[in-house]
């Protein structure tokens, strides 16, 4: 029997090598794989919080075109409610200078003109403000539907990204597990080359 020649223990040295390589490539694919896959699943949560935040938008959205539309019917009951007062004050006007035996002339005219003005006046600086308050409220409803628009492009994004890392993920792992084949395909022609003396 021969004895052990370098080549032979170089051969058997090699192969130990490339197996402890092979195992090593596979640890460090499933670890980056891993480290991929988890931060996927950070992304996915992230795109979940923003999808919640966009339907709180959606809500405050809904909110302030009710908050809208509340005060556009309630500025209508005011202005109705200022027009019959401005009714039933110049009717008593009316009844007073009617029943003093005045005419609807001069002063009386006069002080009815005014009330009437009055009155209309009062109507117009309420239905302003009233359309300053729903100008304002549809202003929140547009920013809130903006806001929400921007949460659920932000979070498709995130599920874009997620995905695209979970690919990366696979691939990574495809990757090591080739390279490691390489490696124990090494390993066993190298133990065939430490063999083949021996079987000779």
């Amino acid at each position: 029997m021969a004895g052990i020649s370098t080549s032979t223990i170089g051969n058997v040295g090699g192969a130990v090598s490339d197996l402890f390589s092979g195992f090593g490539k596979l640890a460090e694919g499933d670890l980056k794989a891993k480290g991929l896959n988890i931060q996927a699943e950070g992304l996915r949560l992230k795109a979940k919080g923003d999808l919640a935040e966009a339907e709180n938008y959606d809500l405050a959205s809904g909110l302030a075109k009710e908050n809208k539309q509340f005060t556009e019917a309630s500025t209508a009951i005011q202005q109705s409610q200022l027009d019959r007062n401005n009714y039933l004050q110049i009717g008593g006007q009316r009844a007073d200078v009617a029943g003093a035996g005045f005419a609807e002339s001069g002063s009386a005219l006069d002080i009815l003109r005014d009330s009437a003005q009055q009155g209309a006046l009062a109507r117009a600086v309420l239905g302003q403000q009233g359309h300053i308050t729903e100008a304002g409220y549809q202003e929140q409803a547009d920013s809130f539907t903006t806001l929400a628009s921007a949460a659920r492009v932000t979070a498709a994004g995130e599920e874009k990204i997620a995905g695209e890392t979970d690919q990366l993920a696979a691939d990574t792992k495809d990757a090591a597990e080739l390279a490691a084949s390489g490696d124990f395909f090494s390993s066993a022609f190298k133990i065939g080359a430490a063999i083949l003396p021996f079987a000779l």
